[in-house]
């Protein structure tokens, strides 16, 4: 390789300088480059969105799905003044301004995409298009603004004004278009859930219902599918701040109606400790709703801290449950253990630890000395030679910590194989923290 290159005249070590250069713009910005300087002039400047999938202060997408890139900049006049949104469609080699829109909010939050599949007038065939979704920083208030545009007919269309408190984007009711869905505050402390659809080149409130009241906080949200017929939800992870306790509301869109399955739901899905958070625990593509019940022996304990074990329920559209399995989580630790199914209710658990070592042993009620399972957490320097002494199971490891077990001898019916314990073990997903 070395003689090929110096044969092809290639210079195999570069300079620091050459290391250092700024990257070339894109052929697409240079194109761009000279309406954009007419435009800002010497008065204004960049500026990008603050979070999200796309922070650059231009971004080139097809948006009106005709498979030439359209380009979107944000420009802000001076370092504090208004924020301009531009648009521009390639045209004859050359980049021409489209439309532009001004920023209802002192901050650009960030930009999203909403894929849409809409039937050409001329052509009567289905083509895929996108919708601007922009969120802004709003002064003095707790909500966010919002503002939906497409690139209609050659020029950017201003579709929706609106306010939330949080959102996602998803495809709620299965037709290959996405929705919108939003949880609002209003002043007067109503709490509400929305969902907005895009029809006949308007983005309209097609429905929305009632969430949990009393709650202080959206923590987070999940889009996934509900059951096995593949209904689609999201779920909404709400925070209690007067008790750390956290509930989800489950929304489904039946045809055009917002529904809070949650509130209607056999079971509830209030939880005392937030620390969990919606998830397809079990990778059947299904969301699973966590909720918490203390181990055995710890259902009145005052004088230790409770361990708990977490159910993982799945939810019907009728509110009817199922639990699909539970788990021991040592969120601290970052490692979980699914609890196999006899052992629910029948086998507890004590943890203990000293410097660079800690033990989670499992085992039957008051019999400490015939455990059925101990897992031992190692972050000491010589964790990798702890880990492999002693006929200890191997269970993987992290950058700093190694995880490894030891089965117990006891022949109980509770008992179980080396193979099952590394199935059931796995790293935490650091989203549920």
């Amino acid at each position: 390789m070395l003689c090929a290159a110096l044969l092809c005249g290639c210079s195999l070590v570069s300079s620091g300088d050459d290391l250092l250069q700024t990257p070339r713009p894109s052929e697409d910005f240079m194109l761009l480059q000279k309406q954009l300087e007419q435009i800002m002039g010497d008065t204004m400047v960049y500026v990008s969105p603050q979070s999200g999938e796309y922070r650059n202060t231009v971004t080139f997408e097809d948006i009106d799905g005709d498979g030439e890139k359209e380009a979107i900049a944000f420009l802000r006049e001076g370092s504090g003044g208004k924020i301009y949104v531009y648009a521009f469609e390639l045209e004859d080699g050359e980049y021409r301004t489209i439309g532009s829109i001004e920023a209802p909010g002192t901050a650009l939050g960030s930009m999203s995409f909403l894929d849409i599949r809409e039937k050409d007038e001329s052509t009567g065939e289905t083509r895929e298009k996108k919708l601007i979704a922009l969120t802004w920083t709003l002064s003095g208030e707790l909500r966010q603004g919002m503002t939906v545009c497409a690139v209609e007919r050659g020029a950017l269309t201003e579709l929706l004004d609106a306010t939330y408190t949080s959102y996602t984007i998803t495809d709620m009711d299965n037709d290959k278009s996405d929705e919108l869905f939003t949880v609002t505050y209003d002043d007067a402390g109503r709490k509400t859930a929305q969902v907005y659809d895009y029809a006949d080149r308007k983005m309209i409130l097609l429905s929305q219902t009632d969430a949990t009241q009393d709650v202080q906080t959206v923590a987070n949200i999940t889009e996934g599918k509900l059951d096995e017929s593949g209904n689609q939800a999201v779920f909404v992870d709400n925070r209690f701040e007067n008790d750390n306790g956290m509930q989800t509301d489950i929304y489904v869109l039946d045809k055009t109606r917002l529904r809070n399955v949650a509130l209607s739901a056999n079971a509830s899905t209030y939880r005392s400790i937030a620390l969990y958070y919606c998830s397809d625990i079990d990778g059947d593509g299904i969301i699973e709703v966590p909720q918490l019940q203390p181990m055995p022996g710890y259902e009145d304990s005052e004088t230790t801290q409770t361990l708990w074990m977490v159910d993982w329920y799945r939810y019907s559209t009728n509110g009817a449950t199922e639990r699909m399995l539970t788990t021991y989580d040592s969120l601290a630790e970052g490692w979980t253990f699914r609890l196999p199914q006899n052992w629910r209710g029948e086998v507890t658990a004590i943890t203990t630890g000293e410097a660079g070592v800690s033990q989670t042993i499992f085992m039957q009620p008051g019999q400490l000395n015939d455990p059925l399972l101990t897992i031992y957490v190692f972050t000491g320097e010589d964790r990798e030679d702890a880990a492999a002494a002693g006929g200890l199971i191997d269970l993987g490891a992290t950058a700093d910590t190694c995880f490894a077990a030891l089965l117990g001898t006891s022949e109980s019916r509770y008992q179980i194989t080396e193979a099952e314990a590394v199935q059931a073990f796995s790293v935490v997903q650091s989203e549920w923290k």
